[in-house]
């Protein structure tokens, strides 16, 4: 019989999660407010980037969302940079999204790309992944990932920065999600599906994080910077203030769902990956917020049971992916871990060398 944490929502049945003897888990127990990294080293890349005189400094990957959004106000307000921003739109896009990049665009009058997949292929890709592993973040992650080293590529654009934030650093997904060999491994089991259009869609099709590290540093990419690391926290109703005065931003009427209702699939895949790990995909995020006093745990409760009463209508995500119930059944059912033995091994090497080297600073 599973334990649950007094102090927030993690119990012991989720992976490397241990419940002490005074109910307390590892995760509270080791808890520390934030620290941002030296602000002084970001102030000195950006002064290097700069220097450079490009068109474009830096790169702002757009969503819609609140995060990339705060990423798009601090890069042009506060550091003074010359931005250019791009979307990868996967077919799957919120209305309100796309209307927050047109204002946020508009607002700072800066240049904006979007990257469309052509969409029978997309939807392709989406259904294959679904019905062999159960996920299709996977896919997006990818194609993100890609479309904006090409951008920052063909438009010689040095930085690249990202809204990753310090409160989603551990989602406690033990599956690869984002290695390249495993997406390949995956697509290949439909035979309706192209080796052209699989390479198309990777842009780089033999690419691996060393390659990518190695490109970087030649200069053929842009740097990636988690910008957000370097930043006071500030908690979600904060920065929400923020964007919203400064950009015209606009929140979902919803948003007590889900922060992404940039992506209208989300509610899906948290259906199928609750479904398929046992525990709420949120439980992260809350449980870090709760440590972090922007919630209550009565709160955090309350929105999980929330989540869990109000079953999203999935005919949109049927009708896109052309799949039936019986299809999300089996999604659901499908066991964790499915091709991560088809895991690129340059990425697994590379993940270990990172991870002593973060040690040792």
């Amino acid at each position: 019989m599973s334990q649950s944490c007094s102090k927030c929502l993690l119990s012991d049945d989720i992976p490397n999660v241990v419940i002490s003897n005074t109910g307390i888990c590892n995760y509270c127990t080791d808890y520390a407010p934030f620290l941002p990294h030296d602000n002084q080293s970001l102030q000195i890349i950006f002064e290097e980037a700069k220097k450079r005189n490009k068109k474009y400094d830096a790169l702002v990957p757009l969503s819609g969302g609140k995060d990339s959004t705060y990423v798009l106000y601090l890069a042009v307000k506060k550091y003074k940079l010359k931005v250019m921003t791009y979307t990868f739109d996967n077919g799957l896009m919120s209305d309100l999204a796309k209307e927050n990049i047109k204002k946020s665009v508009e607002v700072y009058n800066i240049d904006h790309v979007w990257v469309s997949p052509e969409k029978k292929i997309i939807q392709k890709l989406y259904k294959t992944a679904l019905l062999q592993s159960g996920e299709i973040c996977g896919i997006c992650g990818i194609g993100i990932e890609r479309s904006m080293l090409k951008v920052s590529e063909d438009y010689n654009i040095p930085l690249i920065l990202l809204g990753h934030s310090p409160s989603e650093g551990n989602s406690f997904t033990s599956e690869n999600l984002y290695d390249q060999a495993r997406i390949k491994a995956i697509l290949k089991e439909n035979k309706n599906i192209s080796k052209k259009e699989i390479n198309d869609f990777l842009i780089y099709p033999n690419m691996n994080f060393i390659s990518t590290f190695v490109q970087t540093k030649l200069g053929k990419f842009g740097r990636k910077i988690n910008i957000l690391y370097y930043e006071q926290a500030l908690s979600d109703k904060e920065i929400g203030e923020i964007i919203k005065k400064e950009l015209q931003w606009r929140d979902s009427e919803h948003s007590e769902y889900t922060r992404h209702f940039d992506c209208l699939a989300e509610p899906f895949t948290n259906y199928v990956r609750e479904n398929r790990f046992g525990y709420s995909r949120r439980l992260p995020q809350l449980s870090y917020m709760i440590r972090n006093n922007e919630i209550s745990i009565e709160d955090a409760k309350q929105t999980i049971e929330k989540d869990q009463a109000e079953l999203p209508d999935f005919e949109f995500i049927k009708k896109s992916f052309e799949i039936d119930d019986d299809d999300i059944n089996n999604a659901c059912k499908i066991p964790l871990h499915v091709y991560n033995n088809k895991s690129s091994t340059a990425n697994a090497i590379f993940a270990k060398v990172r991870t002593i080297m973060n040690k040792k600073d």
